[in-house]
């Protein structure tokens, strides 16, 4: 398989795959070249499940083909473009009523907006998930891209209230390195994107697409406010 598509159009570059691993509201477009696979049938799984079988004509392919080297020009926008960096964590809390609550910087839904990012300014979102389970994170309104990922010593943190990185920073896959605006935040790992805060002011949500965990309150509102005079890095 090739993927050329990520959640917000064309990759810089098309990138061979074997498999893909898509949570909840992530997207990809892939080219599957069948001319190999001549008089044969191929199934697509999702692991043990099959969901399609493909059965190919066979003969000599059509065409011999291959994809562009370039797609589109994708720039990289640097950390330093960030004018300011927020820590947000993801984290299972005990509930009376409910059982689990699974909160979004220790916050409910209905608690005041807490983040205010600026009409066109940068921002970094470090995602800290401090559980167990991967949480498709999702920001209405903008398109980010993923600057890395860092695992967490999650004893340290549970037991000495530490926060310890474990390991250096690794940076995305090649296929996450298009724009994007839902993102894997990795089981006990900070997971790191930066946004720019483009279109309209006025309030939005991010939250995880995963339907129970959104359900626990695992949803946010965010309001991009006009801006409001000089910006300083923070």
């Amino acid at each position: 398989m090739i993927q050329i598509g990520s959640d917000q159009g064309l990759l810089a570059s098309p990138v061979p795959v074997t498999t893909l691993t898509l949570a909840p509201a992530e997207r990809a477009d892939v080219i599957i070249d069948f001319g190999p696979l001549a008089g044969q049938r191929v199934l697509l799984k999702s692991q043990s499940f099959e969901l399609l079988q493909l059965t190919v004509a066979p003969g000599k392919p059509i065409v011999d083909w291959r994809p562009p080297a370039v797609l589109r020009d994708v720039p990289r926008v640097p950390a330093s473009a960030a004018v300011k960096t927020r820590s947000l964590g993801l984290d299972e809390y005990a509930d009376p009523t409910h059982g689990m609550l699974m909160l979004l910087d220790g916050k409910r839904w209905r608690d005041p907006v807490s983040e205010t990012p600026e009409l066109g300014s940068t921002e970094i979102w470090e995602l800290t998930n401090y559980t167990g389970d991967t949480h498709p994170i999702h920001l209405h309104l903008v398109r980010f891209q993923i600057l890395d990922r860092q695992r967490l010593d999650i004893d340290a943190f549970r037991y000495e209230n530490q926060r310890k990185l474990v390991g250096p920073p690794v940076p995305p896959e090649a296929n996450e390195c298009g724009w994007k605006d839902t993102v894997q935040a990795h089981p006990e790992s900070i997971t790191r994107i930066i946004v720019k805060f483009e279109g309209y002011a006025g309030r939005y949500v991010w939250h995880c697409h995963v339907l129970e965990h959104a359900a626990n309150e695992m949803m946010r509102p965010f309001e991009v406010v006009k801006p409001t005079g000089r910006r300083r890095r923070a």
